[in-house]
């Protein structure tokens, strides 16, 4: 807990070793519009190294063409945001996390708690999805990732005076995690420990994904929760589909918005992008 937390991650939650400074990074960026409304899709990645500078040209235009921002959970405070998340994931009286997984997994969720500096002690008292996110988080700040450089700091600070609203609240991203059957959460864990001690497989993958813009590696990224009917369910298609109608209906009136959500909704099957055109929209990959 005192390593961090994660807000969506599975992605997002999110290479290798150090990074030099000025990174540069060329993430994907989508444009939908008709004669009066222009909205750019964003995919974004929740925790990043310093000096990362994924702002390319045609990013940076969207970003000054824009006069409204709309991120997946309204900007907070980091204090507050955490307060948020403790909160909701602690519950005494849990069993020992390592008891929670099949014996077969335990040994994997040991190497990957170490592989994120977290200890039993840490986690026994967290809900199962929390100390998922936890583990996740963990192993960011193992690749000098923190959700204090990632994307959407930068871009709440670019749209200072202009309009910036969400399409979830904090508390209500949290909890379709909460809502999550023991089975799922439990899922949800051994993957984090997986991921957290296979590069190939967790952060450094991730971000190598994200900074070419690479929509087939970015997808796999998010493979593994798709096979679980109840997490793909309940943190991808139903989100997706949502956002995706929050989005046909922002068409109808002008403006220019720009939507920056977790790399993995825009991409592969059931993605956002994928649901707008199959509304009828023209959404066109501009980066």
């Amino acid at each position: 807990m005192k390593r961090g937390w994660f807000a969506l991650g599975l992605a997002l939650a999110l290479c290798g070793c150090a990074r030099a400074p000025e990174t540069k990074a060329h993430p994907a960026l989508w444009r939908v519009g008709d004669a009066d409304t222009t909205i750019w899709l964003f995919g974004t990645i929740h925790a990043l190294p310093p000096g990362v500078d994924w702002q390319t040209p045609t990013v940076a235009q969207a970003i000054d063409a824009a006069d409204t921002l709309i991120l997946e959970v309204p900007p907070a405070d980091p204090a507050a945001a955490r307060a948020h998340f403790v909160a909701l994931a602690e519950q005494p009286g849990l069993p020992p996390i390592a008891a929670r997984v099949p014996v077969v997994d335990r040994a994997t969720l040991a190497r990957g708690m170490a592989v994120a500096g977290q200890s039993a002690a840490d986690l026994d008292g967290l809900k199962t999805w929390a100390a998922a996110l936890t583990i996740t988080a963990g192993a960011g700040h193992a690749e000098q990732a923190s959700a204090a450089e990632g994307v959407e700091p930068v871009l709440t600070r670019r749209f200072t005076g202009k309009a910036i609203g969400a399409l979830e609240t904090r508390d209500g991203q949290l909890r379709l995690f909460d809502r999550l059957p023991a089975a799922a959460q439990r899922v949800l864990l051994v993957q984090a420990a997986i991921d957290a001690q296979d590069a190939a497989r967790g952060y450094a993958h991730l971000f190598k994904a994200w900074s070419a813009g690479d929509e087939a590696a970015l997808a796999a990224t998010i493979a593994p929760l798709r096979r679980d009917p109840a997490i793909g369910k309940a943190l991808l298609a139903d989100r997706n589909a949502r956002w995706a109608s929050v989005i046909v209906r922002r068409m109808a009136r002008p403006g220019r918005v720009f939507v920056a959500v977790g790399a993995g909704h825009l991409v592969g099957p059931g993605s956002v992008v994928e649901l707008l055109r199959k509304r009828g929209l023209n959404v066109e990959r501009v980066e």
